[in-house]
């Protein structure tokens, strides 16, 4: 009866296969970081865009159009107050019931431009009387 030699157990990988295995994964994951960087943003359009593609008069008019049908003439005026903040615009609340809401919003456009969106909702005696609304571009210095 012999006594059987101990076999020498080896490594379980080859010396110098997790070091590659890591540089491999910095590589595709730099890679991965690249072509995020290049791809086009995919973010959905939003109120504000669908307003602005359709032009500076043809957008005011539809901007006007949805706060005419939210706060009809002799209605409150809170509903389209609230969609005009919904979609981002500041707006100044009128101290007298005579007054009006004044909202305005803007944003960068390309060429050193600042497209900028004003909304009015004039009040008679704390209903909506009229609704004013314009798109302009103005350069930025």
């Amino acid at each position: 009866m012999g006594v059987e030699p101990e076999v020498a157990r080896g490594r379980m990988w080859q010396s110098g296969t997790l070091p590659r295995a890591g540089a491999m994964a910095l590589l595709l994951g730099a890679m991965l970081l690249f072509l995020s960087w290049l791809s086009p943003d995919r973010a959905p359009p939003t109120d504000v865009d669908r307003y602005l593609r359709r032009g500076e008069v043809a957008g005011a008019e539809a901007l006007r159009a949805d706060l005419v049908r939210l706060s009809p003439q002799g209605t409150d005026s809170g509903p389209a107050v609230q969609h005009l903040i919904a979609l981002g615009f500041n707006c100044v609340a009128p101290m007298l019931p005579n007054g009006s809401w004044s909202c305005l919003h803007r944003r960068p456009a390309e060429g050193r431009v600042l497209r900028s969106f004003e909304a009015r909702v004039r009040l008679d005696r704390g209903s909506t009387a009229e609704i004013t609304t314009r798109i302009w571009d103005e350069p930025i210095r």
